[in-house]
């Protein structure tokens, strides 16, 4: 059993460019914790692992990072639940995310947030808002919740629910309890990816969002989802929540999906690719419905979303 508080989970692929700016900002968090690092770099074909190895030769806290170089491209998903298995087995208490194209910007984030969870039984997630990084190097805020619900306070407390109808939580943000993964949950997925595993989570409790932007997404060329273009995209959206919504069998949770699938439908209308949108969104609806009443209701929600929009 280890004596470390968290484990931090990082990947990589063809980051050269970045990786090291993301490794230095985790190793410069501040705590009064112990903390270890596993990185996992997927088969880079760059410099990537050079860089990390000579970043990591000469570094005072080299021994708080398990550097683990496959030798064959696993691919984004499997590296990153290989990665995901390797912190839980590893013991910690929690476990904290960044990617390696993405980076933290505060030396206390790492603390802020766990001292969040340990003095907080109901809380199984923390989390914040982040800046995105663009090519011209400038930024820009995203603060996914609106100012009145923080309700003059830093932080807040959301459900699922919450999390479902108004907000997404990027990785790099996001410290939670080791004890409410549970990576089996996969196999009965066929697009398992990080947003099941943040849907799971708060299957175990609450989420709690701080107004710190304590953490970068940065949009790049070579960023696996920022790369695809709008129809991949929205196919990629259309596939996980069809399969969250497909193959869960809890109905109240299907209910939950089903929600903020109205909700984002809405939402997604409005832009210029509505007719792509109209056809992913459709056959996930018509395909999760068994009961006809609630699809015929959905139905006539859709169309007069459709007509609104139209008429603007």
């Amino acid at each position: 059993m280890t004596n470390n508080l968290v484990t931090v989970f990082m990947i990589s692929y063809n980051q050269e460019e970045f990786i090291i700016e993301a490794l230095q900002n985790v190793l410069n968090q501040k705590t009064d914790f112990d903390f270890h690092v596993i990185l996992s770099d997927d088969c880079s074909t760059d410099h990537t692992q050079n860089k990390v190895d000579a970043f990591l030769e000469n570094h005072p806290r080299k021994n708080l990072v398990t550097f683990i170089k496959q030798r064959e491209n696993l691919g984004w998903m499997p590296n990153f639940i290989f990665t995901l298995q390797k912190c839980q087995e590893f013991g910690a208490k929690y476990i904290a995310m960044c990617e390696g194209d993405d980076f933290w910007t505060n030396d206390y984030k790492l603390q802020k947030q766990i001292d969040i969870l340990e003095n907080s039984p109901d809380v199984v997630l923390a989390c914040h808002q982040y800046k995105e990084l663009y090519n011209d190097a400038s930024t820009k805020d995203f603060p996914y919740f609106r100012e009145d619900f923080f309700q003059g306070k830093e932080s807040f407390k959301f459900s699922q629910k919450d999390f479902e109808k108004f907000m997404r939580i990027q990785t790099m943000t996001i410290v939670f309890r080791n004890s409410a993964l549970d990576l089996n949950l996969r196999n009965k997925y066929n697009y398992y990816c990080d947003t099941h595993i943040k849907h799971h989570l708060l299957d175990h409790g609450l989420g709690l969002y701080t107004k710190d932007f304590d953490a970068v997404y940065r949009i790049h060329g070579k960023n696996v989802f920022m790369s695809l273009d709008m129809r991949k995209k929205t196919k990629f959206s259309y596939d996980v929540y069809k399969d969250l919504i497909i193959n869960n069998n809890s109905v109240g949770y299907k209910n939950l999906l089903n929600s903020a699938m109205r909700d984002r439908i809405n939402n997604e209308l409005k832009t210029q690719n509505r007719n792509i949108l109209k056809k992913y969104y459709r056959k996930l609806i018509w395909e999760q419905y068994n009961n006809t009443k609630s699809f015929l209701q959905l139905l006539k929600y859709i169309i007069k979303g459709m007509f609104k929009n139209q008429q603007q």
